[in-house]
Parts: structure tokens; C-alpha cells; sequence
């Protein structure tokens, strides 16, 4: 994948950030008529497929992250919509997995959806 100065910007900005952001946010940071939305999410996929993002999807939006070497993944709430990083314990696991099932991994994503201590209160359990 060639990395245009399009690219490079939103690789920079998910770069610089700590929480996951959605295509519309990234476009929102963005110069003036640098870029349509559509090069925004085109540039995401990209990403993904090259494997440099990760994506978790909550109430039908979609937020991209860097993938770091230390490998992690979000607990996200439900009702205040924070996210929560945390670490990544599937990898034996999907190795295992993998292994037995002569299937070759190239990414995994686990995304983890509840309530934050501050929400439970507000939150009626069924």
C-alpha cells in the first residue's frame, strides 16, 4: 500500500490519540476539503486490511485504533459510551485454535459491551 500524504494524515491522527475514532471523527479533524468522507472510510479499510487498525463497532459506528505491539482491546459502555482498554489474553488460545483447525490467523478482535460503575446505578438490569 503506497502511504499518499492522504493517509499518512489519518495514520497520524489515529497515531496520536488514546480512544478509538470513528471515520466521521477523524473527518471532522481534518483540513477543510481535504478529503471526502468516502476517502476517509476507503483509507480505514485499507488500514484494516493491512492490518496497521483494529475496529470495534457499537450502535452501528465503527472505531478504528492503532495496532501496537502490545495487542489490546476495549470494554465499552453501553450507557456513557467510554471506552476502556484492555490487554489481550487470546492469543494462546487463537494460536491453539488455529493450529488444530489448520487455520492461519491474521487478526483478531474482541470488543467487550456493558455498563461502567457510574452507568450501573442508572441502569435498570432485566
Amino acid at each position: 500500500m503506497r502511504m499518499t500524504k492522504q493517509r499518512r494524515f489519518i495514520l497520524d491522527l489515529l497515531t496520536q490519540t488514546h480512544q478509538p475514532k470513528s471515520a466521521e471523527m477523524i473527518h471532522a479533524e481534518l483540513p477543510d476539503d481535504s478529503m471526502n468522507l468516502s476517502t476517509v472510510y476507503r483509507t480505514l479499510d485499507a488500514f484494516f486490511i493491512e492490518g496497521l487498525v483494529s475496529k470495534s463497532t457499537m450502535k452501528n459506528t465503527t472505531f478504528y485504533y492503532i495496532n501496537h505491539h502490545d495487542h489490546h482491546h476495549y470494554m465499552i459502555c453501553l450507557g456513557c459510551q467510554k471506552m476502556y482498554e484492555i490487554d489481550c489474553h487470546l492469543d494462546s488460545i487463537a494460536d491453539h485454535v488455529a493450529s488444530e483447525h489448520h487455520f492461519k490467523i491474521t487478526h483478531h478482535d474482541m470488543t467487550v459491551y456493558g455498563y461502567c460503575q457510574d452507568c450501573q446505578a442508572n441502569h435498570i438490569q432485566h
